[in-house]
């Protein structure tokens, strides 16, 4: 079995990567289970009803040693069986809980310690982010199954955490028969107010950089619909912009399927100021929407692995609304002539969930687990 270990399934890059993985495993006739800190959360609709979920009834960053003993009790009362099963553990919180219910010689569980965020820079977004990846460096210098999810963190965790061996990268993926189905329905009929339309989707929070793509969009000097998906502490921010300005702003609130509403807009614009990879970016161009980054991690390396085609996907300098602005202005003189569905997804094949799907499976087989 597939066990995945992380606080919540609120909408999140992580979160929905977690449901991607989790449903198709199930099916696959696979098994496959979520143990969440606490049951909460808009995308645990989105799982398949095959996929059992636990919940710790406790997400407290202060009492993990009690998240710890609740995760081991959970582990050996549901889920300790004839074989083997394979526990992922997701984000900080779930690493350092995971590390104390971490057992050695269990024969019925193997803890894989997965990092996708960029320990080169996001510990400064988080809140006592540098208290919490000393912890974490500890962790995964002390175990043995240790996984990153681009090759970029890889090499990060291994300058950052000090590791004596380079993690194995398995990397998230996207559900590209999922987002054909959604880029070929029809077009929602909507008048809109600019002849512009972008959309950004992330947590609103400074780390996404909402202010930086804001200041882009108004310095451009173009007449734009900016539509805005996700949930955060930035809401009130958004809301308090400028209705009669150039850039009208649009918030949605959180989505399980935020491309079903990038389908419909002209450019996808991301930037945020640390990205392991992205999702979103990949979602937008499956489902045949050009993409606007700002040049993290994550989207520099999608350009190195699959090659250099602004058409689909432009960078621009982190944190330089600026370079934003000059970038837009040269891409909207280009959005007549759409790219061809077909040749964006085959853009972005490498990071289909079956892929991913295998290599996970793959991994489990290595330590004698089957899913």
């Amino acid at each position: 079995m597939l066990i995945s270990v992380q606080p919540h399934l609120r909408y999140g890059g992580a979160e929905r990567q977690t449901v991607l993985l989790s449903n198709i495993v199930a099916r696959r006739r696979g098994r496959a289970a979520v143990v969440l800190h606490e049951r909460v959360g808009g995308l645990l609709d989105a799982l398949d009803p095959a996929v059992r979920v636990d919940s710790l009834g406790l997400d407290d960053h202060l009492r993990t040693p009690v998240v710890a003993r609740r995760l081991r009790r959970v582990l050996d009362e549901q889920y300790r069986s004839g074989e083997k099963s394979l526990v992922g553990l997701h984000l900080w919180s779930s690493i350092l809980a995971g590390a104390l219910a971490d057992r050695p010689d269990d024969d019925g569980f193997t803890f894989v310690y997965y990092e996708d965020l960029d320990p080169a820079e996001h510990a400064r977004f988080i809140r006592l982010g540098k208290v919490k990846q000393r912890l974490v460096r500890q962790v995964f210098r002390r175990r043995d199954v240790v996984v990153a999810n681009t090759e970029r963190v890889a090499d990060a965790m291994v300058a950052a955490y000090g590791l004596q061996t380079r993690p194995r990268v398995i990397s998230p993926a996207v559900d590209l028969a999922s987002l054909r189905a959604a880029a070929v329905q029809p077009r929602a009929v909507a008048q809109r107010s600019r002849p512009l339309s972008v959309a950004t989707v992330g947590s609103l929070v400074p780390l996404k950089g909402l202010d930086v793509v804001y200041q882009g969009l108004v310095e451009s000097g173009l007449e734009c619909e900016w539509h805005v998906i996700g949930e955060g502490p930035l809401r009130g921010w958004l809301d308090g912009l400028p209705a009669d300005g150039r850039v009208v702003v649009r918030t949605y609130g959180g989505h399980p399927r935020p491309y079903d509403v990038v389908r419909d807009v002209d450019l996808l614009v991301h930037g945020a100021h640390s990205e392991a990879l992205g999702l979103v970016l990949l979602e937008a161009m499956g489902v045949g929407v050009p993409v606007v980054s700002s040049a993290a991690s994550g989207p520099s390396e999608m350009v190195r692995l699959m090659g250099d085609r602004p058409d689909f996907l432009s960078l621009y300098p982190t944190g330089d609304p600026a370079s934003l602005a000059r970038l837009l202005r040269d891409r909207v003189a280009t959005l007549e002539s759409r790219p061809d569905l077909d040749d964006m997804q085959g853009y972005i094949r490498r990071y289909s969930i079956e892929t991913t799907a295998d290599a996970w499976a793959e991994l489990g087989s290595d330590h004698g687990c089957t899913f």
